[in-house]
């Protein structure tokens, strides 16, 4: 299943979540300050939820995650670079999450699975989603969670029809605020 939307990086910005005051101006000025050297073409796209930037890169997002941690930024909150984006299905997502998780956990690493969930259309809770990774990568896998000290962690973001997924380590999440 295609997804409508495609993009290697999510940005989420801090302030207010209910309203536009302008933390998405300054935070599109801001990524496009401290990517204008390696990124002459941002394809900034619209989310459709308040403070979620989604943007397609020709650089690597593992990249921009860097440069963005070495430039202050005022507004910018949390920087997930994207693997992988399908439609906000749940088979769809158990099938994209494995198909990494297979090229990238070693035998005996942990894992712990994050997300954020904006639309609650497709899943009644970041919880529920969670449980049914974790579950799945559990039993398909053999492997082992640790929510305190894990080796990777699966980041889903839901943003309505599309979902992005990563499997990353801990500190290729950039957390500002």
């Amino acid at each position: 299943m295609k997804p409508t939307a495609t993009f290697n990086i999510l940005i989420t910005l801090q302030g207010q979540k209910a309203a536009e005051s302008g933390e998405e101006v300054v935070g599109i000025e801001e990524i496009e300050m401290a990517l204008q050297k390696q990124e002459p073409v941002l394809n900034i796209k619209e989310s459709n939820f308040p403070n979620v930037i989604l943007i397609d890169l020709s650089i690597n997002p593992q990249d921009a995650v860097q440069i963005l941690r070495d430039t202050p930024t005022t507004v910018i909150s949390k920087v997930v670079p994207i693997e992988i984006v399908t439609r906000t299905r749940l088979s769809s997502i158990l099938e994209k999450v494995l198909h990494l998780a297979g090229d990238k956990f070693d035998h005996g690493e942990t894992f712990v699975v994050r997300c954020d969930l904006r639309g609650r259309k497709y899943f009644e809770s970041k919880e529920e989603l969670i449980s049914n990774i974790t579950e799945e990568l559990s039993e398909k896998l053999n492997l082992s969670v640790d929510e305190k000290d894990p080796n990777w962690v699966v980041q889903v973001e839901v943003v309505g029809e599309d979902t992005g997924i990563s499997i990353l380590k801990p500190e290729e999440i950039l957390k500002k605020f």
